[in-house]
C-alpha cells in the first residue's frame, strides 16, 4: 500500500505530463490539404469551405521603418498669430465709473487675462508696492503709503541710526470678469470694500499709468 501511495504521489507531481499526450499546439503543425472529393456515383455533397483562408501576398517588410510626421498646421498657426497681433493692437481704455451701489470702479475693455497684466505694470509705474498676488482670484495684495503720517523712531532706537518710517496700508486690487469686459475694485479684505474715497484715489493713479 505505501508503494501505491509514492507512487499516485509521483503522478500528481509531474502533472501525468507522461502518460497524456498534449495536444494544445498542434495546430503548428497542421497543413492545408486539398478538399475531399467523394464519387458522384456514391453521392453527391458539397464541400466547399465555410471559413476558407484567403491566399495573402507576403510583402517583405524593410529592414528599418520610420515613423511618418504630420504634417503641421499652418493654417492654425497663421489664426492664432493674427488674432494675438489684434489683441495687442486693441486699444486698452479704462474708465473710472461707479457700480449700482455707489461703490468706485475701473471698467477695461479687454479680457481678463491683459486686464491682469495691464493692472500689474500700471501698479508698479505708480510706485505702488506689491506684497503678494493670486491670478486665480485675480487679487493683487498692495501697500499703499499714507500720505503725511511717519512713525518716529523712539529714543534709543534713534540713537542707533534707525529712521522715520512711514505708515502703510494694506489693500487689495481685484480684476473681475463683465459681460462688458472687466472691472477693477479695491478691497480692505476678503469681504470688506474699501472707503469710496480711497478707492478713488487709488484707481485713479491705476488709470493714469494704464
Amino acid at each position: 500500500m505505501r508503494l501505491i501511495g509514492l507512487f499516485v504521489l509521483m503522478l500528481s507531481m509531474s502533472g501525468c505530463s507522461w502518460l497524456f499526450y498534449d495536444r494544445d499546439n498542434d495546430y503548428l503543425q497542421s497543413e492545408i490539404r486539398p478538399n475531399i472529393k467523394v464519387p458522384k456515383a456514391v453521392a453527391s455533397v458539397s464541400l466547399t469551405p465555410q471559413l476558407a483562408i484567403p491566399a495573402v501576398k507576403a510583402t517583405p517588410l524593410p529592414e528599418e521603418f520610420s515613423l511618418p510626421r504630420p504634417r503641421a498646421l499652418l493654417v492654425e498657426e497663421e489664426q492664432d498669430s493674427t488674432q494675438l497681433t489684434e489683441l495687442q493692437d486693441h486699444a486698452l481704455e479704462a474708465n473710472l465709473l461707479k457700480d449700482g451701489n455707489g461703490t468706485p470702479i475701473l471698467r477695461l475693455n479687454v479680457s481678463f487675462a491683459r486686464a491682469w497684466a495691464a493692472l500689474g505694470g500700471s501698479l508698479k509705474s505708480a510706485d505702488i508696492s506689491i506684497t503678494d498676488l493670486n491670478r486665480s482670484i485675480g487679487t493683487y495684495y498692495i501697500e499703499l503709503v499714507v500720505e503725511g503720517v511717519e512713525v518716529k523712531p523712539g529714543f534709543w532706537a534713534s540713537l542707533f541710526g534707525a529712521k522715520v518710517e512711514v505708515e502703510t496700508l494694506p489693500l487689495q486690487v481685484k480684476v473681475n470678469r463683465a459681460r462688458s469686459g472687466v472691472y477693477i475694485a479695491v478691497h480692505k479684505d476678503l469681504e470688506n470694500l474699501a472707503e469710496d474715497q480711497q478707492a478713488q484715489d487709488l484707481l485713479t493713479r491705476i488709470q493714469e499709468t494704464l
